[in-house]
């Protein structure tokens, strides 16, 4: 069995264009919100391995880790809307429906204060181990409880475990302007099977290493040199040529006070340099197709 993949990209000959306001680097700022939608024996028939410290070696509910994640929704949500607002930075929260419908008071809060909401599906489901039919309606589910809790349709989707179907799925969509299920590139480009819009995401500069079993960063300062060196390289980059970084947050993780610095940090490093601009990612994407084309959903 064939199937195609890009390696060529923009082959190292990019776009000509600048980002609004002449800018060179466009950040774009991700805080996931998840809790409530990871993986529970009692309700899927998994244990969850992946958190502050190691699962269970039985199959039962984990009350332990269950409450490091309830942290996201019930404390670090907040500190991380303070910081936002007191920075007057605008971000993307790529979250499940069913983390927003556990606390729909963070997810109005999220909206009404100027926020995105990127669909990040309806729970912790592989969408790989579904049909192309049953993804489909999975979606479809997602998008319906997103808009009735908040209001408004999303524009993007990051599915996190993406089947070969859900670009395709997606495209077809009219809600939807961006597919974020890819670590590619440095710049969006356009599916070429779809004509799809995709904002690349990160798998690197993203606090879920600090999380086990991965371990890579041990502290805040790991972590925000980590971002530091990431932003420093592509801002070099970028006086010849604009450049897109995301930088990966979760409100359970780096909402924590002691990780909590790096965000806080990195917000102000950023914020210091001329050229860069602090975007949501359908902002992103709007630009991108009122530049170098339009996609329409079918």
């Amino acid at each position: 069995m064939s199937y195609e993949r890009d390696f060529l990209g923009y082959g190292g000959k990019p776009p000509s264009f600048h980002w609004p306001g002449n800018r060179r680097l466009a950040l774009s700022v991700v805080f996931n919100l998840e809790e409530g939608s990871e993986h529970s024996f009692p309700e899927d028939g998994i244990v969850e391995t992946v958190g502050e410290f190691g699962p269970v070696d039985m199959n039962v509910r984990d009350v332990g880790m269950e409450s490091a994640y309830e942290y996201g929704l019930r404390s670090g949500i907040w500190r991380i809307l303070r910081l936002l607002d007191e920075r007057k930075v605008k971000a993307t929260f790529f979250a499940t429906a069913k983390a927003l419908d556990a606390n729909r008071a963070a997810a109005r809060a999220i909206v009404s204060h100027g926020h995105e909401i990127c669909d990040h599906g309806y729970r912790w489901t592989e969408l790989y181990r579904m049909s192309y039919e049953e993804e489909k309606r999975e979606i479809e589910r997602s998008v319906s409880l997103i808009r009735e809790i908040t209001g408004t349709l999303p524009k993007g989707f990051y599915a996190r475990e993406p089947s070969p179907n859900t670009i395709s799925i997606v495209s077809r969509m009219k809600n939807f302007i961006y597919d974020s299920d890819s670590y590619s590139d440095d710049l969006p480009y356009f599916d070429r099977s779809t004509g799809m819009l995709i904002l690349p995401y990160t798998p690197d500069a993203n606090d879920f290493h600090f999380l086990s079993p991965m371990h890579r960063f041990s502290n805040s300062a790991d972590f925000l040199q980590y971002l530091k060196d990431t932003f420093d390289i592509l801002y070099e980059e970028s006086a010849s040529s604009p450049v897109m970084m995301s930088v990966g947050l979760h409100v359970r993780i780096s909402g924590r006070p002691g990780r909590f610095r790096a965000v806080r940090d990195f917000i102000d490093y950023a914020m210091a340099r001329k050229g860069v601009w602090i975007a949501r990612r359908d902002e992103i994407a709007d630009f991108w197709l009122k530049k170098f084309g339009k996609h329409s959903g079918t």
